[in-house]
């Protein structure tokens, strides 16, 4: 069986705050943050966040969690989270949650997407430079416990 990559329902919520506090790297945030995800208010706001999982025998391997801003013409993705299992990395989980991720924000207009990530996280930054991200700049004293500089990167989502 292989991986299959879709967007997260509600019933999700338990396995991903199980695999977001397994993983030190991934942001950790409150089950309401991740419920506030999964249970929009339709509003219309021009804030749009998604959450992309992985899974492979019905057992979690991994999340992405996606933010659209539109701003008059414009559409910006951002990347907020990525979380993939220890068991499943370097096995191209984080590669295909990305992927997917970026197809759906370009299908939704968004011209580029954007992160930040720990400078020290060789890992992340090695696979957002495979994809294509290129550095835009550095945030001094960004994270904190431990306390560490946040690299930006950007990639365009036209023609691609």
């Amino acid at each position: 069986m292989s991986k299959i990559i879709r967007r997260a329902t509600a019933a999700d919520t338990d396995a991903l705050l199980a695999l977001e506090r397994s993983v030190p790297e991934a942001a950790h945030w409150s089950t309401a943050e991740y419920v506030q995800i999964l249970h929009p208010e339709e509003n219309g706001s021009a804030l749009q966040r998604w959450i992309f999982v992985a899974e492979e025998k019905d057992a979690l391997l991994g999340f992405i969690v996606i933010k659209l801003l539109r701003a008059g013409q414009q559409t910006l993705a951002e990347i907020e989270n990525l979380a993939v299992s220890l068991t499943a990395r370097r096995r191209g989980t984080g590669s295909a949650l990305c992927t997917a991720a970026l197809e759906a924000c370009r299908a939704a207009g968004a011209q580029t997407a954007e992160l930040e990530v720990r400078a020290g996280n060789g890992a992340a930054i090695g696979l957002y430079m495979r994809l294509g991200f290129e550095q835009t700049g550095q945030r001094t004293g960004y994270y904190a416990n431990p306390k560490e500089d946040a690299v930006l990167l950007r990639i365009s989502l036209q023609n691609r």
